[in-house]
């Protein structure tokens, strides 16, 4: 008896729609700023169902790859070929990579770029790091700006390590956990997060690789467990709402 093929899921129908969209991209049948055809017209293109491809649109438009406008249809922007140009998004978006897995791969690689970053320094790559690092202290107050300065900290790091693959690679992972970077931001007092970059800016002051890779593995452990703690403290308090949820449905 002849095996049937598996059903392909949505998340694999819209994988390859997208790879769809980056070959008409590429090819110039879609340009930036011009406007799809219609949803019916698109699906019985791709040979897909329309809700396959709302899926895959929907994708696209978190992406910041197209624009749907209520009455008048959809539109490519014009930053669409870069962004399709990053896989590191595919990847997040399509495969449901957990926020634990994120900075585990942090953990992985970040310590031995900060390492790198010691060693390779040049005059002009501290007193880069310096300054950001300076903006950092000026901004306490204003959390947002903090955590992107936080980000931009790391990413002068993984440009001075001098690997441009890591620098690409990590530069789109960090943009990935930008919301656990505000969450561990608004835990602790600005001061916290200061001290661990004090620190492994010191080190590539120094030039001392083996303290720049000790301090990035210290303030990134720090980082994951202030996570897990929150972690905990919501499933706590989701589960105390659940049981005085249901606490009261018995009573009436």
């Amino acid at each position: 008896m002849k095996k049937q093929a598996p059903i392909p899921s949505k998340d694999d129908i819209t994988g390859r729609l997208i790879g769809v969209f980056k070959d008409l991209i590429s090819e110039g049948a879609l340009q930036p700023g011009g406007r799809l055809p219609a949803e019916r017209e698109l699906a019985e293109k791709f040979g897909v169902s329309r809700s396959s491809l709302r899926q895959a649109l929907k994708v696209l438009e978190i992406m910041g790859v197209i624009s749907q406008r209520v009455g008048d249809g959809t539109y490519l922007n014009a930053g669409a070929p870069s962004i399709l140009s990053e896989p590191m998004e595919f990847l997040i978006l399509l495969d449901g990579i957990s926020f634990h897995e994120l900075m585990e791969a942090r953990l992985i690689v970040e310590p031995e770029l900060a390492a790198r970053a010691a060693a390779r320094a040049t005059t002009e790559d501290i007193a880069e790091l310096t300054k950001v690092h300076t903006a950092m202290e000026r901004q306490r107050a204003d959390s947002d700006a903090f955590v992107e300065l936080d980000m931009k900290f790391h990413e002068t790091l993984f440009r001075i390590s001098g690997n441009r693959v890591c620098t690409m690679m990590f530069t789109m992972v960090h943009r990935s956990v930008h919301k656990l970077m505000a969450m561990t931001a608004s835990l602790v007092d600005p001061e916290h997060t200061l001290l661990f970059h004090r620190r492994i800016l010191a080190a590539v002051r120094k030039g001392d690789a083996p303290d720049a890779r000790q301090r990035m593995i210290e303030h990134l452990e720090d980082a994951t467990g202030l996570l897990a703690r929150t972690a905990a403290r919501q499933n706590e308090a989701r589960l105390l709402s659940r049981l005085s949820a249901l606490a009261l449905k018995s009573e009436s």
